[in-house]
């Protein structure tokens, strides 16, 4: 019993440190491979405390090594937007200034009873009550009410690299957002992020210098 009690207890504070540097995000908004680790990781950790006779290394290997894994994904995430959008997919509008666009529902593969069911669930019992809704990389549903007046921002600059397709069709061209760029007086790798309203509206966050 002693043997099982110890086992069960380094067990728990291995996916507990797990958990921790896989960050605070709750189990809702974690991403694809986020969510394909920690279930992966509930899987193992239960091997050594079905038989005590499975070596613990059976459990904690495996643990270790999806770790290292997410640390190996965030930081190429982190350096390639494109790598990100392959692990983590990007937010598709889904209605846009009230109008449902089924291309994107059908891209989605969600029907326009999922849509009023997660509309519901958001207190919104009437589509015509929506201005805009984006399904989010994660699956959450983002939606803005038609009393609210604030406009969609659309990225096309995020970590000092430039992006044409973030919410799935191509805005902007490369070169286009480079002109917007040099409009700004900013260098590319300087900015954090860079965003555009519908009028053409940029607004520009820069990065924080090293000290």
């Amino acid at each position: 019993m002693s043997i099982t009690v110890i086992r069960a207890i380094i067990i728990y504070i291995t996916v507990i440190i797990a958990v921790r540097i896989m960050g605070k995000r709750q189990l809702g908004e974690l991403s694809n491979h986020e969510f394909v680790i920690t279930v992966l990781i509930s899987a193992v950790a239960t091997i050594p405390l079905e038989d005590n006779a499975i070596p613990l290394t059976n459990s904690l290997l495996p643990i270790l090594i999806f770790i290292s894994l997410e640390i190996i994904e965030s930081a190429i995430s982190m350096k390639s937007y494109k790598f990100s959008q392959l692990l983590e997919g990007k937010p598709i509008i889904i209605i846009k200034d009230g109008k449902l666009q089924q291309k994107e529902l059908k891209r989605l593969r969600m029907t326009v009873s999922d849509v009023l069911d997660n509309l519901r669930s958001q207190g919104i019992f009437e589509l015509s009550e929506v201005k805009n809704a984006i399904v989010e990389a994660n699956g959450k549903l983002s939606v803005q009410r038609n009393d609210d007046s604030s406009e969609i921002n659309i990225p096309i600059v995020l970590d000092g690299k430039t992006i044409t397709n973030y919410f799935g069709n191509e805005i902007l061209s490369n070169e286009e957002i480079t002109l917007i760029v040099k409009s700004q007086n900013m260098e590319l790798k300087r900015i954090m992020l860079l965003t555009l309203d519908k009028n053409g509206k940029a607004q520009l966050i820069e990065k924080e210098k090293n000290k």
